[in-house]
């Protein structure tokens, strides 16, 4: 509650994508908290049962977890719908290079002349062989 709602407040980031979402990060860097279009939150509603089941069952899954969906009215009757979740870039690790994965190849390519350091890259700029132990590879297509 304190790193949403304590005396810094939240963050304002500039929204990379096309959905129009505003993204807020709190003070802490903990949280991430992103508005919602009524169609996203009835998807989100929809899946929440097995989403739910999976992180229950899987505690260290690589799924970003959501702590809270909600919906506040503003005067005047117009609704600001939000989700609450953790921030997956909270980390001592340096991160050099971030992708927005959605498992589509549809427009998931960055224009070459547009990528620097701090570029949020797609789906198709993924092109790395990963090794790993076969236990761990075992785990992580469970």
């Amino acid at each position: 509650m304190m790193s949403i709602c304590g005396d810094d407040g939240l963050r304002e980031l500039s929204s990379p994508g096309k959905s129009g979402s505003i993204f807020y990060l709190s003070h802490d860097d903990r949280f991430v908290i992103k508005t919602l279009r009524g169609s996203e939150l009835k998807v989100l509603l929809k899946m929440l049962p097995s989403y739910y089941d999976h992180v229950k069952m899987y505690d260290n899954t690589l799924i970003t977890k959501f702590f809270g969906l909600h919906e506040i009215a503003l005067r005047g009757g117009k609704k600001v719908r939000f989700i609450v979740m953790g921030n997956m870039f909270k980390t001592e690790l340096r991160i050099h290079r971030r992708y927005d994965l959605k498992g589509s190849y549809h427009g998931r390519i960055t224009n070459k002349d547009d990528i620097d350091e701090g570029t949020t890259l797609k789906d198709l700029d993924l092109a790395y062989e990963f090794h790993m132990d076969k236990s761990l590879r075992e785990a992580l297509f469970k």
